[in-house]
């Protein structure tokens, strides 16, 4: 793009259809027309504007493209310094299984899905080479949000707590699930026929779920949990929260650098140019005063 803008600034200039206007000597020349066209993309100001009605209009045309890509750019490398661990979101367990990341099954829940008619988890549990034991669901949890390395079926309600007591704060960026529903169980409370008290438990229960108590109750939960490890934030969750740094400007001081050393390599070779040209100056001046 810097190379097309540079021969189109050229060829503005020096076309047939050029203006009447004399243009400045800094878009007179192909190094002049670089130099402007790479300040323009920058962001820095130009040593002179274009004083041509066509070559002012493409120049603000470049100026405002250089506007908005710069724009793009930083919105989109900000928002990857302060979340680079973040990739795409793992939706069906096909993706899940061309992916690299590691099953925890669980031998007890295995047991389970062969006895229930699910042929795509069965097929996935077969052919998902990289596997672990995930029999602790606890240690399976810990090492899903702290290294982000291994994907299990685990309650969400239970994965949630356990970031909860682990210091978490927003559960949700940490732990990724699925759409779909792959096991769902059902809790029930089972009365002998004719038992008196079946009606008065099902207006409790209702009631219960009216209110928004268990709601309540799991909120509360949550917030017990993250108060108590609020201490860990600091210590055990380091990996989860990435501080914007002086380290993450190093690609922009390694440009400023590089650019440094281009400009002092260019200010040593106009200087010994400089120089050259005002001996040979001499030269033709001496020539010409023993002629004349």
């Amino acid at each position: 793009m810097l190379l097309l803008n540079t021969v189109v600034f050229w060829c503005v200039v020096r076309g047939p259809y050029r203006s009447v206007f004399r243009e400045r000597d800094t878009y007179r020349s192909l190094s002049h027309c670089f130099y402007n066209a790479w300040a323009v993309f920058m962001g820095v100001s130009v040593p002179q504007l274009p004083t041509a009605s066509n070559l002012r209009v493409f120049f603000l045309l470049y100026v405002c493209y250089c506007f908005a890509i710069s724009t793009v750019f930083q919105a989109f490398f900000v928002s990857y310094l302060v979340e680079p661990e973040y990739g795409n979101k793992i939706e069906t367990l096909d993706e899940l299984l061309e992916s690299d990341t590691i099953y925890g099954y669980n031998p007890g829940l295995d047991i389970t899905l062969q006895s229930i008619p699910y042929p795509k988890l069965l097929d996935f549990n077969k052919r998902k080479k990289l596997r672990a034991d995930c029999g602790n669901t606890t240690k399976c949890v810990e090492r899903m949000i702290t290294k982000g390395d291994i994907a299990s079926i685990i309650d969400p309600m239970y994965a949630s707590y356990l970031a909860s007591v682990m210091g978490i704060v927003d559960v949700n960026k940490v732990i990724c699930c699925f759409d779909e529903t792959i096991i769902s169980s059902d809790i029930i409370i089972l009365f002998k026929k004719g038992n008196p008290l079946l009606d008065r438990v099902n207006v409790l229960l209702r009631r219960c779920l009216e209110a928004g108590l268990l709601v309540t109750r799991w909120s509360e939960l949550q917030h017990q949990a993250q108060l108590k490890s609020r201490g860990k934030l600091g210590e055990d969750s380091g990996d989860m929260f990435v501080p914007f740094s002086v380290f993450h400007l190093m690609p922009a001081f390694v440009v400023l650098v590089v650019g440094n050393i281009l400009s002092s390599v260019m200010f040593i070779v106009e200087l010994i140019r400089g120089s050259g040209n005002k001996r040979n100056l001499r030269i033709k001046r001496k020539r010409y005063d023993r002629f004349l």
